[in-house]
Parts: structure tokens; sequence; C-alpha cells
């Protein structure tokens, strides 16, 4: 009896008519790739197999001049040799990725499900990167990474190095109670942590709920009580869930911002104009000369930057001179401005900081360039404009009164 392999190839050395005038394009693609298989030394897999026979019965009437022998061999199928198997590897171990990082490394021969696991995992961090082609997926060392990881790839009876489990292991056996309450604002009794709460509040300072919950971030502490969203603008910024925040300014008046973040001691402040439209610069500096006007802020205000000389340049360069936004950069500056991605040499060996950001109609927010990286050192940047930056895939939020 004929081998199904050696009859593969007497059907794809035929050529009156060829395979290609017989069978689907797509099945005769998989037979000619099976017909080289089996020719290379290496042969077939067991898998490759059962594909060849499902191929060959399906397309049995179709190839007429082997039809019968398709039939026979089929009947109990035989091969001329035994079938190339593969290793299967399956690991989570500390390695070097492509730029030489220490990283887990998650090494495994193809498997539809688990790739497509991982394929999700990816999509949902964005430290977990999937390699397109090879054996090798790489993710940073973090713990978050370690858990997900090992909780993932166990039931796959991943071979695990002895490192990655104790790190495992350590992680697991934190407490996250135990954690909360040792950063409690109550429980802190660091005499660095009481200093730098008074240089930046003062002694005479009233510490309210709300700054209290704001400083919560700059200094890395729980509070007692739950965050909330508030009743007021003040609330909401206090108890913001990160750094950044999208305040719709078409429910919020910026004087309105700017009283919250005076509210909150959040002075000085760096505001970023941010627009492609030069009437939208001089709109954006009559809003904003007003709204420190309303909130009594008249001086010690430098906008560092100016626009060409035309009609509307002129009088956004004639606004800051008759404002006297002209103050030099220093330890009690209360307001500065610059042009989003453009920030003045200047600022770099200067010892003045911002306590808070506000971007003013912000298109891609602050992700790129040099007023970007400077704002990494603020805990509350502020977004205000109509929707939030084109960069941000959902809503920080936006608070309403109701």
């Amino acid at each position: 009896m004929t081998t199904v392999d050696n009859l593969l190839l007497k059907i794809a050395n035929f050529s009156d008519p060829a395979i290609e005038a017989q069978v689907p394009k797509r099945d005769c693609k998989v037979l000619r790739s099976l017909a080289s298989s089996i020719a290379d030394k290496f042969f077939i897999t067991e898998n490759q197999s059962k594909l060849l026979v499902k191929i060959l019965k399906e397309n049995s009437k179709n190839i007429v001049n082997f039809s019968e022998e398709i039939d026979e061999a089929l009947k109990d199928p035989s091969w001329s040799r035994r079938f190339r198997e593969i290793e299967q590897v399956r690991k989570l171990y500390l390695g070097k990725n492509s730029e030489d990082e220490l990283a887990l490394v998650i090494e495994l021969s193809f498997n539809s499900e688990i790739r497509k696991i991982l394929s999700n995992l990816a999509k949902q961090h964005d430290t977990i990167v999937i390699g397109q082609n090879g054996k090798k997926h790489y993710a940073e060392l973090t713990e978050k990474n370690v858990v997900i990881l090992v909780d993932m790839l166990t039931p796959y009876a991943f071979e695990i190095d002895e490192k990655v489990k104790n790190y495992y292991d350590t992680i697991k056996s934190w407490s996250e109670q135990d954690y909360v309450d040792q950063f409690k604002l109550t429980n802190i009794t660091n005499a660095n942590f009481q200093k730098h709460i008074t240089d930046d509040l003062g002694i005479s300072t009233e510490i309210t709920q709300s700054i209290i919950n704001d400083r919560s971030i700059r200094y890395q502490f729980f509070t007692e009580n739950p965050k909330n969203l508030g009743e007021s603008l003040t609330d909401y910024i206090a108890n913001r869930p990160g750094t950044k925040l999208w305040i719709d300014k078409n429910q919020h008046q910026l004087s309105d911002v700017i009283a919250s973040l005076i509210e909150l001691k959040r002075l000085p402040v760096l505001v970023i104009f941010d627009t492609l439209v030069t009437a939208k610069y001089l709109e954006n500096l009559q809003i904003l000369s007003k709204s420190l006007e309303d909130n009594n802020i008249t001086d010690r205000v430098g906008i560092y930057f100016r626009l060409e000389n035309d009609d509307v340049g002129s009088q956004f360069n004639q606004l800051i001179k008759h404002k006297e936004y002209n103050y030099e950069l220093n330890h009690d500056t209360r307001v500065v401005a610059v042009m989003s991605g453009k920030l003045p040499k200047f600022f770099i060996k200067n010892v003045w900081k911002p306590m808070s950001v506000l971007c003013l109609d912000s298109r891609m927010g602050l992700r790129h360039g040099k007023t970007a990286v400077y704002s990494n050192c603020c805990d509350l940047v502020v977004e205000w404009a109509e929707q939030p930056n084109l960069l941000e895939q959902k809503k920080i939020g936006s608070w309403r009164q109701n």
C-alpha cells in the first residue's frame, strides 16, 4: 500500500492535469508546502499529517487521476517515516531585552491560545511587548508584571525561573492594608516629611481636608477617609486620581480654576499656552489677565514669550507691556507663562519651581517637548480646554456642578 506522504509526492509531481487545476487555490498552496516538507530530511509533524489527510479527503473526487489511490490510502493511513517532533518550550525567566535591560522573558513555542492571551495583556499593559516573530517576548521587570505573568502562565505548565518565583512569593506576602497603614498621614512620624509639609504650607496655614487630600499625591501618603469628588471644583481638583486633570472650559471659568488653585495653596503656577491660532493666544491672554485680576493677582507675573508684530501679535505684546507682565523669574514670582514646547533656558538653573501647571486649550497634552519634561516635576497638571487632549484615550474627568 502506498503511504500517504509518497502519494502526495506523486500527486504534486503529476502535470497532466497539474494539481492547481483540480483543487482550490488555498488547499493547493498547503499541499505544495507539505510536499516540500515531506521531501525535506526533517519531514512533517503529526499535526501536519492530520491536515494533509483532511485536505486529501475533501478533494479526493477532484483529483481524478488519483481518486482511488487516495481513498485506499486513507482507509488506514500509513507513513514512510516518523513524524518530526517539535520541541515544546514554555519558560518565564529573567533576561535582557532588545535594549540590554533586565526584563522578564517569556519564551514559548507557537501556541495560538497562549499568544492570544499575551496579545490581550500587551494591549492592556504597555510594559509587556509581544514580538511579531520568534519565540521570545518581553515585559518590564515590575512587581505588577511578575504577579500578572506568573498567575497567567502557571496553568499552562510554564517552567518558571526560581528567582521569578521568589519575587512572586515576596510580592504576594505583602499585605496591602499594612502598606496603607504605614503610609497613612496620621502614622508618618519622619522628621523630613514634617519639615517638607511645613515648608510647603507654612506653620500658620489652616489645613483643610481638601488641602490634605490634594497633597497626598505630592507627598505619597494615604488619608483616613476615602477620597470623593466633593461638591466644589476645589474638592474635585483635590481628590483627583492622578497628576493630570481635565477641566471643561465650557463648564468652568478660568477665574474659578485659579481661585481653586489659590485655595489649595497651589501658587506659583506655570501657565502653558498651546494653540496653532495666533488669535487664540490673544484671547487666552485676555482671559488669563481678567482671571488673575478677579483673584487679586496684579503683580509678580512673568509671561516669557512674544508673538510677531502683526495685527494680533502687536495687541498680545502690548497687553503684556501694559499689564507689566514682565516680572523677572525668581523665588517669589507668582504666575509664569510660556509657549508649549518652548521653555526658556533660564528656567533650568533658576530656583523657581511651579506648585501647579495650567494648560490652556491643550491640543496634544504634555507628552513631549521641553515643557512636558519640565512639568514632570509637578503633581498637579490642569488642562483647561473644551475637550481632553487628543492623546488621552479616555477622559480623566470633568467636574460638573449639579
